[in-house]
C-alpha cells in the first residue's frame, strides 16, 4: 500500500512570524520550523490523507520548481519522526467499522497522540477492542474501572465477586443505585454494561477468590487482569500474582489507604512481581519482616474511608495504565515501579523504583519460597497457627 501522509488534525499549523512556522501546542510537542519560501506550510495543507509522496511532490511543483522528490520524502519523515503524521491509507484498513469508529472518535484522536506513520490511531483502539479483561472485585475500584474500560472499548470483560450492594457502597460505586441493594454486584454491572453498550461481551464469575487455583480458573483466557479486590490485603495479592505470573497474563492492582492510592503492574518475564516487591522492602526497611509478622497475627481489616473523588482518581490512573499496556503506545508509569498518590496534595507520596529479582523471587525467578518473609505470608502456616487473615 502506497503512503498516504495525513498531518493529524489535533494540532495547529500556523505562522508565528514571516518565514517561523510553529506545529503544536502542547509542552513537549510543540515545534518552530524555519520555512522561509512556505513550502513547509504549502505542504502541511495539502496533507490530509488523501496524497502519496509523490503526489504531493507534483502538486507543489508549480510553485516550488526546485524541490526534489528526495527533499520532499525527508520533510515527511522529518514531520514523522516529530510525531505530527500518520499513514490514512494504512488507517483506513484498520478492522474497525463505522459505529466503532464513530462511538471511540474521540479515542482514536488521542491516540493520534502516539500515532506515526508505521502505527496509525485505529490500531490503538482496534488492539482495545479486541482485549479480554478480568476484573476481580466489583466494589468502589472494580466498578468505577469497568465503566471506564467500557469507554474505551474493551469488547470482552470477564468480572468476578460475590458480593451483593449494599447502601454505604453508594457514596462512591456508581453503577448501583437504591434499587440494587441486595442483588449480586457483578449482576447489576452486568446490566449497566449492557445498557450503555450492548456490543460488549460480559461474563460473570460469583466466586470468591481464596487461593490460587480459584484466580487460576477466574483468569483464564484473559489478556489482562485487573485486580480490584483487597482482602485479605497481601495475601490476594500473591494469589493473584502467583496465578498472573505462571499463566504469562499482565495484571494491574491498585488501592487506597485513607488518603495515600497505590497502582502498580506485573508483566510477567518482563518487570517486577509482588514478592519481589516485598524482597526489595526487606533490603530498605530493617524491621520489614517484623512488622507484616506482627500486622499478619493483628489481623486488623482497615474499614472503608474513602470518597467517590479520590477513588475516581486513582482508578482513572488505573485505566490510564491499562490503555498503555493495551495499546502498547507510551510508557507505562508502573513498569517496575510502586506509585503512592497523596490525595490531599496530588503529590507523588512515595515511588518505590524495584528492580526483578530473578535471583531470590520464588514466584518469577530461581528464589526459595521458604524464606521467612513468604513464611509470613503464606496463609497455611498461620491457619495451623491459628491466625487466619480474614476474606
Amino acid at each position: 500500500m502506497e503512503c498516504k501522509p495525513l498531518f493529524k488534525p489535533i494540532h495547529p499549523c500556523y505562522e508565528i512570524q514571516p518565514g517561523l512556522l510553529r506545529l503544536g501546542e502542547l509542552a513537549r510537542v510543540a515545534v518552530e520550523l524555519e520555512d522561509a519560501d512556505g513550502s513547509i506550510r504549502h505542504m502541511i495543507s495539502l496533507m490530509d490523507g488523501s496524497r502519496s509522496i509523490d503526489e504531493l511532490h507534483q502538486e507543489l511543483l508549480p510553485t516550488y520548481p526546485y524541490l526534489t522528490l528526495d527533499e520532499v520524502t525527508e520533510a515527511v519523515q522529518t514531520l514523522d519522526e516529530l510525531g505530527f503524521l500518520y499513514d490514512h491509507t494504512i488507517d483506513h484498513f484498520v478492522p474497525l467499522d463505522e459505529t466503532q469508529r464513530e462511538r471511540y472518535r474521540a479515542n482514536i484522536r488521542y491516540f493520534m497522540l502516539q500515532s506515526r506513520l508505521s502505527h496509525p490511531p485505529s490500531l490503538s483502539q482496534h488492539k482495545i477492542c479486541n482485549a479480554k479483561v478480568t476484573i476481580l472485585g466489583s466494589g468502589g475500584f472494580g466498578s468505577s474501572v469497568l465503566a471506564n474500560l467500557v469507554g474505551l472499548g474493551v469488547q470482552s470483560v470477564r468480572l468476578v465477586d460475590f458480593d451483593r450492594v449494599d447502601l454505604s457502597n453508594l457514596n462512591r460505586q456508581f453503577l448501583f443505585t437504591e434499587e440494587n441493594i441486595g442483588e449480586l454486584k457483578v449482576e447489576v454491572a452486568k446490566r449497566f454494561v449492557n445498557r450503555f453498550n450492548s456490543s460488549v461481551e460480559v461474563e460473570t464469575l460469583v466466586m470468591e477468590i481464596d487461593s490460587v487455583e480459584v484466580v487460576e480458573k477466574a483468569i483464564a483466557g484473559s489478556d489482562l487482569v485487573v485486580l480490584a479486590a483487597d482482602q485479605p490485603f497481601h495475601i490476594i495479592q500473591r494469589w493473584v500474582n502467583k496465578a498472573c505470573v505462571k499463566m504469562g497474563i499482565p495484571f494491574i492492582g491498585g488501592g487506597m489507604n485513607l488518603s495515600i492510592g497505590s497502582l502498580f503492574s506485573v508483566i510477567p518475564g518482563e518487570t517486577n512481581c509482588v514478592d519481589c516487591n516485598h524482597l526489595y522492602r526487606i533490603r530498605m526497611i530493617p524491621d520489614y519482616e517484623d512488622l507484616m509478622e506482627a500486622g499478619m497475627i493483628r489481623n486488623f481489616i482497615s474499614p472503608t474511608a474513602t470518597t467517590a473523588a479520590n477513588m475516581s482518581m486513582m482508578t482513572g490512573m488505573i485505566s490510564s495504565e491499562i490503555t498503555r499496556l493495551l495499546t502498547g503506545q507510551g510508557d507505562m508509569q508502573t513498569r517496575n515501579k510502586v506509585i503512592y498518590f497523596n490525595m490531599d496534595t496530588f503529590e507523588k507520596h512515595l515511588v518505590e523504583e524495584i528492580d526483578r529479582d530473578i535471583e531470590n523471587c520464588p514466584t518469577c525467578g530461581h528464589g526459595d519460597s521458604s524464606q521467612r518473609i513468604f513464611r509470613i505470608l503464606d496463609t497455611e502456616v498461620f491457619q495451623k497457627r491459628g491466625v487466619v487473615p480474614r476474606g
